[in-house]
């Protein structure tokens, strides 16, 4: 049995666990301490929001996947890419989870949409934290394996 593979594994669980933990807690302490949505339109609201949770968040999961073996050229190119999908991938999915499908493809809908601060935000956050770890999680097994 290749001895490399349980390190691998354990590296990889403690990896992925800790920084869903970390990056979590970094997105919400900046969120509470640098976020103040009032008075701005509802695009720049989501765009904001998004930078507040998603530029902390991709850079805890940089430093919980970082890699000391890699040059530090990759390493800040991936972090880069980490923090990038972190803003973005949270913008996409309170974009679209907007749509109601349901109603949308039968016919116009005639619900009147109900926007919930604290649904927006566990959204936003969890799609930057669970996009954020499992990017970063591929590249580490990209440069683990090959």
């Amino acid at each position: 049995m290749n001895i490399k593979i349980p390190i691998l594994v354990s590296s990889f669980t403690a990896r992925f666990f800790l920084g869903l933990i970390f990056s979590s807690f970094a997105g919400f302490i900046s969120w509470v301490f640098f976020f103040d949505g009032s008075g701005i339109d509802q695009n720049v609201y989501y765009v904001k929001q998004s930078l507040v949770i998603g530029i902390p968040v991709g850079f805890t999961v940089s430093l919980m996947w970082w890699n000391t073996e890699s040059s530090g050229i990759m390493m800040a190119a991936q972090a880069v890419v980490i923090i990038l999908f972190a803003i973005c991938l949270p913008l996409l999915v309170v974009n679209f989870s907007n749509i109601d499908v349901g109603t949308t493809l039968l016919g116009p809908s005639l619900r009147v949409p109900v926007v919930s601060l604290g649904d927006i935000f566990k959204k936003m956050l969890m799609g930057a934290v669970l996009g954020g770890n499992v990017l970063a999680s591929l590249f580490f097994l990209y440069r683990s394996l090959f």
